[in-house]
């Protein structure tokens, strides 16, 4: 009924049952009475028949063939409930079908009020578990012979099975009723059924359910609105935008009444229009939906939904305090919006508040674990807070060189990387492996470390301390220190200290040299589509020379469609040396100035997981002291796979023109990485 969808509870009326024949003690007004009720029941006037009923049975209490009328007609009138109590009571006086219908209409009454909002949130389940019982109360009394539903219980109780989170028995009911018993499922139990395609990551078969359910009852925004999303997620987006659009056309934003001076907002407009702005998000076009629910919230600033809508775009848009802001605000305007809650929780993580997160993490798993938005926040909390891991291989050679280059003839670097579950909601400890090495003249240089440290990260400040033991006897232990300061949304900054730093020359290790560093870092990142990037760097070489750099980089994104991104690149950078006469790559003063593009094609999707694959072409010039300016080009080719949340492997292949010292290189490189963990 209404929203649930539920038939009429008493939608096949019973026969008008026979009345007990005249006979003794049986009086002319008492046979005139029972031939009014028969004639009112005859015309559907059952209110008024049970009225005559009641009258007739407080007159004589014992008289089994008024109890059974007027059990029926209550049957009639929709009191569902009272009717069964009454029939329970004395089940002898009504054959099969009637016993049927009175326990089909009593089950379906108490599925409806699962429906309904709880007082209390704890409970929201509760009256969907006292109608399972009774179903299953009803199975057990069912003849031996005969243990299956009636059809229509089995349809009411699609919609029970969605909402109590038993998707997979929900789907199987439907397919047992579709393919198996021949009985078509009823359009107003097909949403819950497309509810439950979408809680098993199945929207391809959710679509055409729910288009069934559309095409009987079009007036039905929110099914429209579940096949949008079903649209979505089965990756045609340009579908479910255009369909709602249609639609939107067709609603206007007040209705009025035939001869009415004032309109009534049209909630059916407001909720396409909020979810288009969500498809136009999750479709890349961040912008324009961050536009249309701002403009929403400008007219309607008390609604929780749209306050969520415009944190989960802050969100995407990499602002995680701006977000947490609304999904308060959210929460505040109404309590029962687990989508608000949930977007706290992925918001606190994301500032690294775990301690604040806790608590609501844990209530909402208790309390709506069976929820997909919840198990998804689950599962991002349990990866951020367990075992981090990184592995990671590289290999290039250089050609036409002199080789005696930076890199060597040839070069290479694996390693491992491993941070410990979090401890006290701040610490990690952390430990590393890593092996790099290089070819020079014919002499190949190892560089193996082996390390350990401890990370601490809370809130805006992110530091980590490792200490490493090389084992080439070169330069001895090895000492970093990064500290990690969030400013804003938009604006992060790094320092860090090296005391052997492994990435200072392999060449100069290779005659001995080694060198401490330190470097200062700052990126803002306006939005998901700008991001400027710019740090400086200061070696001290075990043999005097000094060495310093500077580097700019800005990505601003050119062209934006749901699979494909288009992202211009530029890259200053310069540095000079205190010394000339050293044994390792070293200009006196360099500089390069590079623009490029990168394309991001997304090639396959499904959820969590995806296929993607970039270009990146670049070409700048680079400067040398001593040996002018030359042309610089670079191309790079890489593929992404996910396989779940937190498990990423990306590999490319790279081809460059350097030029070292007037001495133009071929350098073709491979490289792999392998991300287990946030």
């Amino acid at each position: 009924m209404g929203a649930t969808g539920l038939p009429a509870l008493a939608a096949a009326p019973a026969t008008t049952p026979t009345l007990p024949p005249a006979g003794a003690g049986n009086t002319p007004d008492y046979e005139a009475s029972l031939a009014q009720a028969a004639r009112l029941r005859d015309e559907s006037r059952w209110l008024e028949a049970l009225a005559v009923f009641e009258r007739l049975q407080a007159q004589r209490p014992d008289d089994s063939d008024l109890y059974r009328l007027r059990t029926l007609t209550l049957g009639d009138v929709g009191n569902s409930y009272q009717a069964w109590a009454m029939y329970r009571a004395r089940p002898e006086l009504f054959d099969a079908a009637q016993r049927e219908q009175f326990e089909a209409n009593y089950l379906a009454r108490l599925i409806l009020w699962s429906q309904a909002y709880p007082e209390n949130e704890r409970n929201r389940l509760a009256e969907a578990r006292v109608a399972d019982s009774a179903i299953e109360e009803y199975l057990r009394r069912s003849p031996a012979n005969d243990p299956a539903l009636p059809a229509r219980i089995r349809y009411d109780r699609l919609i029970l099975l969605s909402k109590l989170g038993r998707h997979q028995q929900v789907v199987d009911e439907y397919h047992a009723l579709n393919d198996t018993a021949g009985h078509a499922v009823p359009a107003y139990a097909l949403p819950a059924v497309g509810d439950s395609f979408m809680a098993l990551k199945r929207p391809f078969e959710a679509a055409p359910v729910l288009e069934q359910a559309l095409k009987a009852d079009p007036d039905n925004s929110d099914v429209r609105m579940q096949l949008a999303y079903a649209y979505l997620e089965s990756e045609r987006p340009t579908t479910a935008i255009r369909g709602l659009e249609a639609y939107r056309e067709t609603q206007p934003a007040w209705l009025y009444a035939p001869g009415a001076r004032q309109g009534s907002q049209n909630w059916r407009r407001a909720d396409t229009d909020s979810t288009l702005a969500m498809l136009r998000a999750f479709s890349e076009d961040l912008p324009s939906a961050e536009h249309d629910v701002t403009a929403m919230l400008g007219i309607a600033p008390n609604n929780a939904g749209m306050q969520t809508s415009l944190g989960q775009i802050y969100m995407m848009r990499g602002w995680p305090e701006r977000a947490l802001e609304r999904f308060r605000m959210a929460s505040t305007l109404d309590e029962r919006d687990v989508n608000a809650r949930v977007g706290q929780v992925e918001a606190l993580v994301t500032l690294r508040r775990d301690d604040q997160a806790r608590d609501l993490h844990d209530l909402l798993v208790k309390e709506y674990g069976d929820q997909p938005n919840v198990q998804r926040m689950d599962q991002l909390w349990r990866n951020h807070r367990g075992w981090q891991w990184r592995a990671y291989v590289a290999g290039a050679r250089s050609n036409g060189g002199t080789g005696n280059t930076p890199f060597g003839n040839r070069d290479g670097e694996y390693g491992v990387e491993v941070q410990s579950p979090l401890i006290d909601d701040r610490w990690r400890l952390t430990a590393a492996a890593d092996d790099r090495w290089a070819d020079f003249d014919r002499d190949r240089i190892h560089h193996r470390r082996q390390g350990v440290g401890v990370r601490y990260a809370y809130d805006r400040l992110d530091t980590h301390l490792g200490v490493y033991h090389a084992s080439d006897r070169v330069g001895g232990t090895g000492v970093s220190l990064d500290v990690g300061w969030r400013f804003s949304d938009t604006l992060d900054g790094q320092l860090s200290l090296r005391r052997n730093d492994a990435d200072a020359s392999l060449q100069a290790r290779d005659a001995g040299i080694t060198a401490d560093s330190a470097a200062i870092n700052l990126v803002y990142e306006r939005n998901e589509r700008t991001e400027f990037r710019g740090g400086l760097t200061h070696w001290r070489y075990e043999d005097g020379n000094r060495r310093t750099a500077f580097n700019l980089n800005a990505e601003q994104r050119l062209w934006t469609r749901p699979y494909f991104l288009l992202d211009g690149l530029a890259g200053l950078y310069g540095s000079r040396g205190s010394r000339r006469d050293t044994p390792y790559f070293n200009p006196s003063r360099d500089g390069s100035l590079e623009l490029g593009v990168r394309a991001d094609h997304l090639v396959w999707r499904e959820y969590e997981r995806h296929f993607r694959h970039r270009l990146t072409a670049t070409a700048g010039r680079y400067w040398q002291e001593g040996f002018g300016t030359r042309w610089v080009p670079a191309l790079r080719y890489e593929h992404e796979w996910k396989f779940a949340l937190g498990r990423v492997l990306t590999y490319g292949v790279s081809w460059s023109r350097p030029v070292y010292d007037g001495v133009r290189e071929e350098r073709f490189g491979f490289d792999a990485e392998l991300r287990w963990g946030e």
